[in-house]
């Protein structure tokens, strides 16, 4: 199966992601932009008689178009996300591999050193280009790399309902939200003060000081429905916004409560009644006169009656 010079950029870019969000090693993303630069060679260079490092200058300047395509069309939100993921992965190796971490220090200050990008990405594609080990290997690694599943896959990036315009890739993780990442849908923050009452604040100024922010609101989402917010914080569109992720406190309770086990239904007891006098039969019953109703009662009171006068002669 031949894939395209798009598609190969687009597999360039997931490969960058996954490294970014610790989903593969440092020398498995790698190897697989080592692979996927030899592909892209592979079409762009179609006589193949061109000089190494005039096929590495085109597979660049390729990939240099691509980042300055998508970089303008970066939302701050998105751009926000991947260098939260960023300074966590940082913050990663700072803490657990000093080694790897100096390494990438250095490497930080060469790309700050001033030397070009181009001459920068050349280099690891130059070499990629003239070892014939990745060159013999690229096609079927590339194919493997499409085969991979891979987080926010076409198949999947429709929205969850059919009246909201979010997908499910646009959910922040707990880690995210507390970590200051905006809202994927509208840029805007989670936390704040500005749709909640203030202490003493009367009513009649809370609602003053609101109408300008649900303006503004209803300017930005005409007829978009209801909002929500967190706490006092910013309004969010329930239609362009995805929820905010539940705290690891409600997922544990929610899970106490789907774990607990059921009850079983207990067995109703049978108790049988006197038919006469309507009371449970225990042991030796015996009908009291008293419970007895009215009309049976008459009859045995003027039973024993003349009873009592028959015995009495």
């Amino acid at each position: 199966m031949s894939i395209g010079v798009e598609s190969l950029m687009e597999l360039r870019n997931r490969t960058l992601g996954d490294f970014l969000y610790g989903r593969i090693t440092k020398e498995g993303h790698r190897a697989d932009l080592a692979a996927i630069a030899v592909e892209i060679d592979r079409l762009l260079s179609t006589d193949g008689r061109a000089p190494l490092e005039e096929r590495a200058a085109r597979v660049v300047a390729e990939i240099l178009a691509d980042g300055r395509a998508r970089s303008a069309a970066v939302v701050p939100a998105k751009a926000a996300r991947v260098e939260f993921w960023h300074r966590r992965r940082v913050d990663r190796l700072r803490r657990h591999d000093p080694q790897v971490y100096d390494a990438e220090l250095r490497e930080d200050a060469a790309f700050d050193s001033g030397e070009p990008g181009e001459v920068r990405m050349a280099r690891p594609i130059l070499a990629a280009l003239s070892d014939e080990s990745i060159a013999r290997g690229a096609s079927v690694r590339v194919q493997a790399i499409a085969g991979k599943p891979s987080v926010g896959a076409d198949s999947v990036r429709v929205p969850p309902f059919p009246d909201v315009v979010w997908i499910d890739d646009d959910r922040l993780v707990w880690e995210e939200f507390i970590g200051g990442v905006p809202c994927q849908g509208c840029g805007r923050g989670f936390l704040g003060d500005e749709t909640g009452r203030r202490d003493n604040e009367p009513w009649p100024a809370y609602r003053e000081r609101m109408k300008p922010v649900e303006t503004a609101f209803k300017s930005m989402h005409p007829d978009h429905g209801t909002s929500w917010t967190v706490g006092g914080g910013p309004s969010h569109c329930r239609r362009c916004c995805p929820p905010h992720p539940l705290s690891p406190q409600q997922i544990e309770r929610i899970n106490q409560i789907v774990s607990r086990p059921t009850p079983a239904p207990t067995t109703a007891v049978q108790v049988r009644q006197c038919a006469t006098c309507r009371k449970p039969i225990e042991g030796n019953h015996v009908c009291q006169l008293a419970d007895l109703p009215k009309t049976l009662r008459a009859v045995v009171e003027a039973v024993l009656e003349q009873e009592r006068g028959r015995d009495s002669r």
